[in-house]
């Protein structure tokens, strides 16, 4: 404080001049809506994770320890540096809760009201991690939830992948049909309960944010939420993978673009992932598009 007490008159003025860049520097750089939508759609799925953890606890302890472990996937170093730069207690506390969590189903078969307990202490830091990682325009932004959506498609083709025991990155990876009537009834042999899960899961949320999302306005808003829903009848009922990735390529991926101008580029041969649709990644600013009240469920 004596320092700034002794700076001239013209220091002062450039003070103030540039106080909002001072803000950057004190509180981290001002994240864009695609930033934003990938740091949303990695709490998303971690909430899936720890709810399916919960849920299949009393059923298969064996999936419900799958569930946890998977928890710590979705943060990398640079989430936690990020959230370091805004709150480093908030970072320390997520990286507790999150061990304490995994550490309560290595230890054996831990107790449902334990479980809860855990799980409300993970939610009760995310929720706040959310608040000081990402501003409320952004949380508000229906570009950003549209953002979320497309990477929740791109997890569930992920985990469906790896469901399958198949190598994201293998080229061989779908469960190639013929062109006949018989071929199109086709089932594929689930090998990992947990990602099959955890597909459904994150194809069902976002069908539940297009439906808080969806502009009633626009002629192609019914062909999206049918296509969307055509996905997850696929993932329920089983169907060979290059039929899953088919309606998103062919059908989502196009609806997307058209409806909330996200911008996102597509190529073949490569698979989804957070943030892409076949090697692509949203190019679009949601920092600049129209807000919604409804906060992005979950």
């Amino acid at each position: 404080m004596n320092r700034v007490l002794n700076f001239s008159l013209p220091g002062i003025v450039l003070l103030l001049a540039f106080g909002s860049n001072l803000n950057n520097f004190v509180f981290g750089h001002t994240f864009s809506g695609d930033e934003s939508a990938s740091f949303l759609t990695k709490v998303e799925m971690m909430k899936i994770e720890y709810q399916l953890a919960q849920k299949q606890l009393s059923s298969n302890a064996t999936v419900a320890k799958e569930h946890a472990e998977h928890l710590t996937e979705h943060i990398t170093t640079n989430d936690t540096k990020e959230i370091t730069e805004r709150n480093p207690r908030l970072a320390t506390e997520l990286n507790d809760t999150l061990t304490d969590f995994i550490k309560t189903f290595e230890s054996g078969s831990p107790s449902q009201s334990e479980v809860k307990d855990k799980v409300s202490n993970i939610s009760d830091v995310l929720s706040e991690v959310l608040s000081a990682r990402i501003d409320k325009e952004q949380l508000n932004n229906v570009t950003v939830k549209a953002l979320v959506l497309n990477d929740l498609v791109g997890e569930g083709l992920e985990h469906y992948n790896s469901s399958l025991g198949m190598d994201s990155h293998d080229e061989n990876n779908t469960s190639i049909s013929n062109s006949t009537e018989k071929d199109k009834n086709e089932t594929t042999n689930i090998v990992d309960e947990a990602d099959y899960q955890s597909s459904q899961a994150a194809v069902l949320l976002a069908i539940d944010i297009y439906n808080v999302i969806k502009p009633n306005s626009n002629a192609n808003s019914t062909d999206l939420a049918d296509s969307l829903s055509s996905l997850k009848g696929k993932i329920d009922n089983k169907s060979p993978f290059d039929e899953i990735d088919k309606i998103v390529d062919e059908k989502i991926t196009p609806l997307l673009n058209d409806i909330f101008k996200l911008g996102l580029v597509q190529e073949e041969g490569d698979h989804h992932g957070e943030g892409e649709v076949h090697g692509g990644e949203p190019s679009h600013d949601s920092s600049k598009n129209e807000t919604q009240g409804t906060d992005v469920k979950g």
